[in-house]
């Protein structure tokens, strides 16, 4: 726990700091493991979760698409820099990508939210409108299933046959 109390806000806000080329391996980035692999798992979760409301409504699917893939590519992403800085390889393990995929996922959150929150709804409101409309239209005529022609009776299927001899 002596980690976080030598956090220093102001040293994010230096770019040398920020785009130093191999970053000390040691520190409060291995924590970032857990919350990666949190947002790993929390995309399985939302995976199977949305699918029982997708059998209820079609339009979920959406919404199930776009929340497993944040947390999941997020979880990805952030596994492979903490990866990155763990060998020391030079830019790659910098803390700009972390910041940046900090900043990726707080825009792309706020997308979802939006979508939730705005676009879902109306979306919902128009399908239930549709499917409310459908069923007050005719349906078209039911007709039996027709017979496929026998070859080896020699004719068409449901025409009488002629007799030979």
């Amino acid at each position: 726990m002596n980690t976080f109390k030598n956090i220093d806000i102001k040293k994010l806000f230096d770019i040398g700091y920020i785009f130093e080329k191999v970053p000390d391996t040691s520190g409060a980035y291995k924590y970032l493991i857990f919350l990666f692999g949190l947002m790993i798992l929390l995309a399985v979760l939302a995976w199977f979760g949305y699918g029982r409301l997708k059998k209820k409504l079609p339009l979920w699917e959406k919404m199930e698409t776009r929340v497993f893939n944040i947390f999941f590519y997020i979880g990805i992403t952030g596994l492979l820099l903490i990866f990155f800085r763990w060998q020391a390889i030079p830019f790659l393990g910098s803390r700009f990508f972390m910041i940046l995929l900090a900043l990726v996922f707080i825009i792309w959150g706020l997308y979802i939210i939006y979508f939730r929150l705005r676009v879902l709804p109306s979306k919902i409101a128009d399908f239930e409108r549709e499917k409310n409309f459908k069923k007050y239209l005719p349906r078209p005529a039911q007709t039996g299933p027709r017979r496929p022609a026998s070859p080896s009776l020699g004719g068409q299927a449901g025409l009488p046959q002629r007799k030979k001899g």
